[in-house]
């Protein structure tokens, strides 16, 4: 991409589409964006595989590419649950938690997370020819276990996410880079309990010459031979066709094994974040009692105020089509803790709000982006013109005062 016609985004200009702050970019007067990781919605899919979203439909009539159409590439498939947790699970056993003492006994490590089953997690090694050589011998064990499918796929590491092939015909295991410090490598299970993807934590502050994050998918779309994981959900326990308890919703594993432990009387469920698969979410929670618990920065991130708004009025529609009641609870703490798992592990209260009361939380520009959002003929509407009136009144009463 040329600097000139495309920016990146960063902490202070996320993704207007998956809401994260690497990875993707955007036009210079923000009208269109390149997400590297959602292309469900999207205007077009570009030769890389990236979702192009126009936000502003007019200025694209007839022809909306900015260059001359192409074949689309045939995407890659990915590979069948089954595969994708057999591969991940030979990578954890190789490659286990118990080779980082950060990632064990760290301030941020499993241990003071209160998530005490350390088998479940990896370490990926820091260096890449280390991470070859586990690339190799999971193919081989790929080939034994699964030889009707890799027949069928010509290739044992054919659509596992975070593997591909480089021009030499070597397989290879997430980048080409070394690392250092150590990586948590977090499994994502689904609703049967099988790890349908991993997750990569970086255990420092910071990484020389990166972007500032923690936390990215161990994938590969953009390599030869890659193929990415998407964003899915990750159940801190199998779902029961029988359970009557509430669902709650955070964002990312390690924070939802934690609440699990908390919260026993709920089913955790982890988003990748607070703008990925909400059809997902809807799905899956459908007919039972739904709570949200996501990070304290939708009181002052637009982005994301929008995104949890988005997400409850598509409940709420869900609830209307299939006949229960879609009405969703939030939890709330107090500010100085980011996340649920800051809160639980800090002791500190937390408490049960409706919409209507999330809303009045918010700041003014965050109220009135999630405003915009809501069309005027929807029934959600109503509430949230009632708590801008309550708010309106509050603020009267305390200025009479």
């Amino acid at each position: 991409m040329a600097t000139s016609n495309y920016k990146r985004v960063s902490q202070k200009r996320v993704c207007r589409v998956c809401g994260k702050p690497d990875w993707c970019s955007y036009t210079p007067d923000e009208k269109i964006s390149f997400c590297a990781r959602i292309t469900t919605g999207a205007d077009r899919v570009s030769r890389t595989g990236w979702g192009v979203f126009y936000h502003e439909k007019l200025l694209f009539p007839i022809e909306p590419l900015p260059f001359p159409r192409r074949p689309s590439p045939k995407k890659a498939e990915i590979a069948p649950p089954e595969i994708r947790d057999f591969a991940y699970r030979k990578l954890i056993e190789l490659a286990p938690a118990s080779r980082s003492k950060e990632i064990i006994d760290g301030p941020k490590g499993l241990r003071a997370r209160k998530i005490l089953d350390f088998e479940s997690y990896g370490s990926l090694p820091q260096a890449e020819a280390e991470r070859r050589e586990l690339a190799k011998i999971i193919r081989n064990s790929v080939n034994r276990q699964f030889p009707d499918y890799v027949r069928k796929r010509k290739s044992a590491i054919a659509g596992l996410p975070g593997f591909w092939i480089d021009k030499s015909g070597k397989v290879r295991l997430w980048t080409e880079k070394d690392y250092g410090c150590p990586l948590m490598l977090i499994p994502y299970r689904n609703e049967n309990g099988l790890v349908q993807a991993c997750q990569i934590r970086f255990m420092c502050r910071a990484i020389s010459g990166e972007s500032n994050f923690r936390y990215v998918w161990l994938s590969t779309p953009e390599k030869s031979n890659g193929i990415g994981c998407g964003s899915p959900l990750h159940f801190t326990k199998p779902k029961g066709a029988t359970s009557k308890k509430p669902f709650l919703i955070t964002e990312g594993a390690l924070k939802a094994e934690t609440a699990q432990v908390f919260k026993p009387d709920f089913d955790v469920i982890a988003s990748g974040g607070v703008t990925c698969s909400h059809d997902e979410i809807i799905a899956q929670t459908r007919f039972r009692p739904l709570y949200l618990g996501f990070d304290n920065d939708c009181a002052e991130n637009a982005h994301v105020a929008r995104a949890i708004a988005k997400l409850i009025t598509s409940r709420f529609d869900d609830g209307v089509r299939y006949g229960y009641d879609g009405r969703v609870r939030i939890l709330a703490w107090d500010k100085k803790a980011k996340g649920i798992d800051d809160a639980l592990l800090g002791k500190i209260s937390i408490s049960s709000i409706t919409p209507r009361e999330w809303f009045t939380s918010l700041s003014l520009l965050c109220r009135d982006e999630v405003e915009k959002f809501f069309k005027p003929e929807m029934e959600m509407k109503s509430f949230f013109l009632a708590s801008r009136r309550l708010l309106n009144n509050k603020n009267s009463a305390d200025n009479a005062v």
